[in-house]
């Protein structure tokens, strides 16, 4: 019999800074595989967890240099897609940050997309080579409509779609309603939160640029006070308090350190994005007509108050 086509990717993944009960649900719940025929995920654990347990600290002397408001960075600030999911959302300051300084977003990388992005950067980039690297603007591929729905595909997660549509007039009472379908923002962030600096965005690219032998990577920087405000998903053990507040939490650099991040293979998966279009027509009660004394204040009927409401009565004693 033949085998069947199973297209995989090679991931490196920071086991070792997991509780064993996530790493337990990741291999229970995800499609992750282990290399070379290994059968017991926990063995991998427990090397990467000794490994993690000899680091040095994360540096504390870092050096940030803000980038000056050149002709790089001012035609970066020009763009609709700075304007509308940067600017409007906080005051971000263009920064060149240690690679070693980052701390790790995530605790999955693909190492076979960190290899080809490295292949677009080499060691004698200019930093005006680097801006454009780390804040490339994505495209996505026509869709095609199927029914009542408009399917996108991409072979990576940069699919996104404004959830709230705009409505325009193009002829008097004739109305388009319109959602957008973009790559999704995808430039290298760093928050600084508690003296450090976390990355929140782009661990692939600042990868690949490590793996190019760069040792500071161009981005957009903004000051948070809580982890809560970076936007990240919180719900794994990589961010809690004693890792994240310790003094070596999980960093970027490891993941490209193969004694710290295990080599795992994972399916090949391509992202869907489907926007589907729902029309309701339904009819309804016309409201009465009556006069109002506009002098005059119109209060309702008495009738059930509404539990915690502003028009709740006094308690009775």
């Amino acid at each position: 019999m033949t085998p069947s086509i199973k297209p995989m990717r090679n991931m490196r993944t920071l086991l070792g800074f997991l509780l064993k009960a996530e790493v337990d649900a990741i291999f229970k719940q995800q499609p992750f595989e282990l290399p070379n025929g290994k059968s017991d995920p926990f063995d991998i654990w427990r090397t990467a967890s000794e490994t993690v347990r000899l680091l040095p600290p994360t540096p504390t002397a870092v050096e940030v240099s803000l980038l000056e408001d050149d002709k790089a960075v001012r035609a970066i600030k020009s763009r609709p897609t700075f304007a509308r999911y940067y600017e409007s959302l906080d005051d971000y300051q263009f920064a060149l940050v240690p690679i070693e300084a980052l701390l790790a977003p995530q605790w999955a990388a693909d190492l076979d997309y960190i290899e080809e992005l490295s292949g677009q950067i080499d060691e004698s980039a200019s930093l005006e080579d680097l801006l454009g690297f780390t804040m490339a603007e994505g495209q996505v591929t026509q869709p095609i409509v199927f029914g009542t729905q408009v399917i996108f595909n991409s072979i990576r997660a940069d699919l996104h779609a404004e959830p709230i549509p705009s409505v325009r007039e193009v002829a008097p009472g004739e109305f388009e309603i319109v959602v957008r379908a973009v790559s999704r923002p995808n430039y290298v962030q760093v928050a600084v939160i508690g003296g450090r600096y976390l990355l929140t965005n782009g661990v692939h690219r600042v990868c690949a640029l490590q793996l190019r032998g760069h040792t500071h990577v161009p981005c957009v920087l903004r000051r948070v006070g809580r982890l809560e405000e970076t936007g990240l998903n919180l719900q794994t053990t990589l961010f809690r308090p004693d890792l994240i507040n310790g003094p070596r939490p999980a960093q970027v650099v490891d993941f490209l350190e193969p004694r710290v991040a295990a080599t795992l293979k994972m399916r090949s998966m391509n992202q869907v994005l489907r926007v589907g279009i729902g029309i309701d027509l339904i009819r309804v009660p016309a409201m009465a007509a009556f006069p109002i004394d506009s002098n005059k204040e119109v209060l309702p009927k008495s009738g059930p108050f509404l539990p915690g409401g502003a028009d709740r009565p006094a308690a009775s004693i």
